[in-house]
């Protein structure tokens, strides 16, 4: 039997799980990934990830690839509800651009399919010394005091290997086996509908008639469902409702049968196509009771499942990567005692649950794939990608409004909690956004007044950006930030705002850097290092 040690084992090779693995390799954390299936999913599955996520992305060195990868596709932002594709258009509705986004982002959104973007991911992990090992099952794990033990099988050759690692990440999936061995409950609803995937070669040039949709809602006498295409105009997919319990269930959907659904929502009874495949799955709304037992913690599909709305449940998933993986980065290295790990269930969970409320929302009052937001407690999609506020241990917001759980584009300022406005600026010589700072750890940034908590960054060891004209030629501390030049604001490592204050604090300072990094508690060795 193969003997492995390593820091972390991920267990999932989606995009989730293989995000949580190059962001741990990016900052040197020796990290093993398993996953079941021996090569992605051909499935497109989710299509589309917005800004935020291609800003983690963005983090670990992947936002060229993906905007080369997302090249054909620039211009796919109709969304839109139609008869069919050469009917009658009900209603149409486009996706904020690049321009449109440029005060609030440096990226744009990645308009690329799944079964696109998981390579890039996989490629950059092992780029980055992450050990990705597809074909290979996580059958069992026990947790102990300093790690977990797990054993691993090749599914090709029956070869097993015992893992031990500090820290297990379920990336698993909606029907998460790690979940279920926790015994961890989930709250909301599966199977809110059942839905089938066709996926189907055709020429859709013409029916597009120069239109790109990011998805395109049918209705018509034979078929209720919603369409997608690729960049090639050649493939789509089409996603119709079924029941199950009727008779047939899945089996019904013969060839014949999904040519004819397909046929009927492009409008051209005769158009040559060919059915490449079928897959049932489920639109469910649920999130799980608890994202972590232990040194076990969960994220992506196996945290949290949201029907498909605008890319919210993949950009979520890579989110949580994020999150979960900068903290265990600190913690493996010894920057931040392991109380810090607590606060990604505090952040993530309420976050997760309130996106999956949104999405459902969204579902079961018609307006999710084709209009605009409207209805009663329903976000917009801005507020819902940049806007959501976490609060844990790792944050100090004293004095912010405890009632507030997002705010609306216009209203991000740096509050504690919140993602930090995206600013422009000169710094090291180069013109990088204020999201670009943090990336090896957290980093205190001072207005143009701010000399006086030089000797506090110092201490606290902290790297400190000043905000004078020269770095901030814009403006943006006092426009972007709303703060006055002797403030200061805690930058941390995922880009969230830890803390701010007026004026200079060295002990108000020394209690934030402490929040972030766990309070300086005990932080384990990792296994297979220890004496």
């Amino acid at each position: 039997m193969q003997h492995v040690h390593t820091s972390v084992l991920v267990a999932g090779g989606g995009v989730t799980g293989l995000t949580t693995a190059a962001y741990l390799a990016s900052r040197g954390v020796p990290t093993v990934l398993v996953e079941r299936r021996p090569a992605p999913s051909p499935h497109p599955r989710a299509r589309g990830f917005n800004p935020r996520a291609v800003e983690v992305l963005r983090a670990v060195g992947l936002e060229a690839a993906v905007a080369e990868a997302s090249r054909g596709f620039d211009g796919h932002t109709l969304r839109a509800r139609v008869r069919s594709l050469t009917g009658e258009e009900l209603l149409r509705h486009d996706l904020p651009g690049g321009a449109d986004l440029g005060g609030l982002t440096p990226c744009r959104w990645a308009l690329l399919s799944q079964d696109r973007l998981e390579p890039l991911i996989r490629a950059r992990a092992e780029e980055l010394g992450a050990d990705v090992r597809f074909g290979t099952e996580l059958t069992t794990f026990e947790q102990e005091d300093d790690g977990v033990r797990a054993q691993v099988v090749h599914r090709a050759t029956g070869r097993v290997a015992e893992v031990r690692a500090n820290y297990l990440v379920a990336a698993d999936g909606p029907r998460s086996r790690v979940r279920e061995r926790l015994s961890i409950p989930v709250h909301g609803r599966w199977g809110l509908h059942h839905q089938l995937s066709i996926v189907f070669d055709a020429d859709l040039a013409a029916p597009l008639r120069g239109r790109r949709f990011a998805i395109c809602q049918v209705q018509n006498d034979v078929v209720d469902g919603l369409l997608v295409h690729d960049d090639t105009l050649r493939q789509g997919t089409l996603y119709v409702r079924f029941d199950p319990s009727a008779e047939g269930g899945t089996d019904a959907f013969t060839r014949q049968r999904c040519a004819e659904l397909v046929r009927a929502a492009i409008g051209d009874p005769d158009l040559p196509l060919s059915i490449r495949d079928t897959q049932p799955w489920e639109l469910s709304a649920v999130t799980a009771a608890r994202f972590r037992d232990g040194r076990v913690f969960l994220a992506g599909d196996a945290a949290h499942v949201m029907p498909p709305v605008s890319g919210f449940g993949a950009s979520t998933g890579i989110q949580d990567a994020q999150n979960l993986a900068w903290k265990l980065a600190a913690v493996v290295s010894g920057e931040a005692g392991a109380r810090l790990l607590d606060s990604y269930e505090q952040e993530r969970l309420a976050v997760a649950a309130l996106t999956v409320d949104q999405c459902r929302r969204r579902v079961t009052n018609g307006t999710g794939f084709a209009a605009p937001q409207r209805g009663e407690g329903m976000l917009d999609d801005l507020t819902l990608t940049f806007g959501l506020r976490y609060r844990s241990g790792a944050v100090l917001d004293e004095g912010v409004d405890p009632d507030v759980s997002a705010y609306g584009p216009a209203d991000l300022t740096g509050r504690p909690g919140t993602r930090l406005p995206h600013v422009w600026l000169r710094h090291l010589g180069r013109r990088i956004s204020t999201l670009d700072l943090p990336a090896a750890g957290p980093v205190l940034l001072a207005g143009p007044d701010g000399d006086g908590w030089r000797t506090a960054a110092a201490r606290n060891e902290l790297p400190l950006v000043a905000f004078d004209g020269d770095t901030d030629p814009d403006g943006g501390w006092e426009r972007r930030f709303r703060a006055a030049p002797g403030e200061a604001i805690l930058l941390r490592p995922d880009g969230y705002v830890a803390w701010r204050a007026p004026a200079p604090d060295d002990a108000a300072l020394a209690t934030a850097a402490g929040a972030v990094r766990g309070r300086a508690d005990a932080v384990p060795t990792p296994v297979g290092q220890r004496r």
